[in-house]
């Protein structure tokens, strides 16, 4: 299948994708290759796609570009494609972890230590289940390491910030733009990128959710006015749950649950009233589930 094969592919999976380099480009000014940048060289100078403003999901806008340039590399723009893409490398060099607080790990697999080692040993301390966040869309990378796909909730402001700098990034709907990463089908100088997994994308799960949302920028401003006073307990907890958007039920819950462990209500006034307030997907079983990891993820975070 030539190229354009798979960037047709990627629509047909509801991605919004755009033009990069073709493997080996060089840049005329510097010599360096950018075969992983936005859009094709002339052969003047480099020529840069505005990629956040050409990314599409048209299918015939798609066909139009890859005939035109039939060894360009796919792209796929992460925000417009309601994505987040979990990029793991390979170890750069002995004892990368050093300083960070996944150091531990060298003790126990040796000094080179991969992105997929970090990404489970994550999972792990989050309480999440290695199994499930494996059973996505995956795609190996020119270097061999592995991008995850996962479908990111609705309007809920992601992060760029890595998780792990240099062994564990994300691409999603953070920043002006979101990021992109190169699809499945895409070749550059360190090698093709592959399918390794060709699985329906999942969710991404709730502890991933948080690691990777945005947080808030803190308010320094004082008010004008005196502020009402917030209701708490977990009547309160419950209706931020009812009220969640369908499509964030589940974290809704997630969180509500660890406010509520962190609040010393006990799981069973937790289940009861969070699980009734629930009308997700999986019903009140997912539910219970849900709140179970909750707690157990909070006790574990407040050392209990």
């Amino acid at each position: 299948m030539g190229l354009i094969g798979y960037a047709v592919a990627a629509v047909q999976r509801g991605w919004s994708v755009f033009p990069c380099n073709p493997c080996g480009t060089r840049c005329p000014q510097s010599g360096d290759v950018i075969d992983k940048q936005p859009h094709l060289v002339v052969p003047s100078k480099p020529y840069k796609l505005r990629w956040g403003e050409w990314a599409t999901s048209d299918l015939d806008r798609v066909i139009e570009a890859w005939t035109y340039s039939p060894m360009a590399n796919i792209a796929v723009a992460c925000a417009p494609s309601g994505l987040l893409v979990v990029d793991c490398d390979v170890c750069k060099g002995p004892n990368q972890l050093e300083g960070t607080a996944y150091a531990d790990l060298h003790e126990r697999l040796g000094p080179l230590v991969d992105g997929t080692d970090v990404l489970r040993e994550i999972c792990e301390r989050c309480g999440g289940d290695w199994s499930e966040l494996m059973d996505t869309y995956r795609v190996q990378t020119g270097r061999l390491g592995m991008h995850a796909y996962y479908r990111w909730p609705a309007g809920l402001p992601a992060s760029q910030a890595s998780p792990v700098k240099g062994l564990v990034d994300v691409r999603g709907n953070g920043g002006s733009q979101g990021g992109y990463v190169l699809a499945a089908g895409s070749r550059t100088t360190s090698g093709p990128y592959l399918v390794e997994h060709d699985a329906p994308v999942r969710d991404a799960p709730p502890w991933l959710v948080e690691l990777c949302r945005e947080r808030p920028q803190p308010v320094r401003a004082k008010p004008l006015f005196a502020q009402p006073r917030r209701t708490g307990g977990i009547s309160g907890l419950a209706d931020t749950v009812r009220d969640a958007a369908p499509g964030n039920r589940s974290n809704a819950l997630y969180w509500a649950a660890r406010s509520a462990c962190s609040d010393g209500i006990p799981i069973e006034d937790a289940v009861d009233q969070l699980g009734a307030a629930y009308s997700g997907d999986g019903g009140q079983r997912q539910a219970l589930a849900t709140i179970r990891s909750a707690y157990r993820n909070q006790s574990r975070k407040e050392g209990r």
